[in-house]
């Protein structure tokens, strides 16, 4: 039991030094890593360059350098209030009149983070009325679920409405959902302009848009490509109401799925990795940019107002395991042991092996250390209890500097 025990203090030891010394090394070490701003110019028709450092850099793809007021100059579009108040906006942009309230109307800005879709399901949601009369939105008295039925429960008494559910879900049977559904999107909250309900995946993979209008069930399939799967969906609000979310289907592809024509399509700006990637779209009165951040690298696609793709841009730099900090960790440490990710809001245990196996030779000198130690020591010999120390040096070889400290914090002194 002794023995149990103290294994089972080295093995705490070394997870928790396997969580704490990595995180202390890049607190120290480590260096920020600052994306440019890149953002398409509807005046140059080229991209612009916003890069923050010691100095802020602002600059063109053709290497042109501005100052603060030209550089807004160039993106009208993003900074209008500021050239509205200097006096320096334009009164025609490609020969078009610029109004301050259609700009408004056309703006929009989009972000999705691999979070997002690692993230815990509410399990019940409100279903707004879509056609309520009132100038503000108010929050129900019930949630649904949609698992073998459309269910509605009344969140004070948690009672089920049946009724209510037998009329949604016999809308949805009807419409050839099939329970239950693996995916429910929407925007659960009464800060939006109007309500349109929610985005349903059924166990078929099919999407289907559910709301209620004047208390009755308004239901559409969607006509999907064969064989299409969407691995995230971001319902949106915006002003010019073109369309109603955006969609990242298993490939990394994204779509829109237009207002009331209930068309899909697939934004040329090619693939991304969902899962560790972020994706922003900005949207204005002549273009849309989406920019795409990852590991190492930075993105940017122009789009017309038609969903066209103008032009693309995009830089590269060294990721952090590539540096000279990140090549010292890697001689250092066997990897990292992380409770968090920036890429999920769940909680859970995750391993991060280092990529190079460069600690494995100060494992070996760890070890060597540990057994020159264990040798000189005074009052006991190798002799005894050789079956411990052999699992502490294999200890020190698998885990490195993490195991060393655990096994000397908890030394093996049992024939004592």
């Amino acid at each position: 039991m002794v023995r149990l025990s103290r294994y089972i203090l080295v093995l705490v030891a070394v997870m928790a030094a396997a969580t704490a010394l990595p995180q202390l090394y890049w607190m120290i070490f480590g260096k920020p890593v600052r994306t440019p701003f890149i953002m398409y110019s509807c005046v140059d028709d080229l991209f612009m360059i916003q890069r923050t450092g010691e100095t802020m850099v602002r600059e063109d793809t053709r290497g042109n350098q501005y100052t603060r007021e030209e550089y807004e100059e160039k993106l009208p579009m993003l900074y209008m209030r500021q050239l509205m108040l200097s006096g320096t906006m334009m009164d025609t942009i490609r020969g078009i009149a610029i109004d301050a309230r259609e700009v408004n109307n056309a703006r929009s800005t989009f972000r999705y983070k691999p979070s997002d879709r690692y993230t815990p399901d509410p399990g019940l949601y409100p279903l707004f009325e879509a056609e309520s009369g009132r100038a503000n939105l108010e929050m129900p008295e019930d949630y649904f679920r949609i698992t073998w039925r459309m269910e509605f429960t009344d969140a004070k008494t948690n009672k089920v409405d049946e009724e209510k559910s037998r009329l949604f879900s016999a809308a949805l049977y009807h419409k050839g959902f099939q329970f239950p559904a693996v995916k429910i999107a929407g925007i659960p909250t009464t800060r939006k302009s109007c309500d349109e309900g929610y985005l349903v995946v059924d166990a078929a993979h099919q999407l289907f848009h559910v709301k209620m209008v004047r208390g009755k069930p308004y239901v559409r399939n969607v006509e999907l490509p064969e064989g299409l799967r969407f691995e995230h969906i971001a319902c949106v609000d915006f002003r010019d109401r073109l369309y109603y979310a955006y969609l990242i289907d298993k490939g990394g592809e994204t779509w829109i799925l237009t207002q009331d024509d209930y068309m899909l399509v697939k934004l040329p700006v090619g693939s991304f990795n969902p899962a560790s990637e972020d994706m922003r779209i900005y949207g204005d009165f002549f273009n849309y940019n989406v920019i795409f951040n990852g590991d190492g690298f930075v993105r940017a696609v122009a789009l017309d107002k038609d969903f066209n793709k103008i032009d693309e841009y995009g830089e590269t730099w060294k990721i952090r395991m590539e540096l000279p900090e990140g090549k010292a960790f890697t001689w250092l440490f066997p990897g990292t042991l992380k409770l968090e990710s920036p890429n999920s809001n769940f909680l859970k245990f995750r391993v991060e092996v280092n990529p190079v196996a460069r600690w494995i030779w100060l494992s070996l000198a760890l070890a060597a250390l540990h057994f020159l130690l264990l040798s000189r020591g005074k009052g006991y010999t190798l002799r005894k209890n050789l079956t411990g120390h052999l699992a502490d040096l294999a200890i020190i070889v698998v885990s490195g500097i993490f195991g060393f400290l655990a096994v000397n914090i908890f030394p093996n002194r049992f024939f004592d």
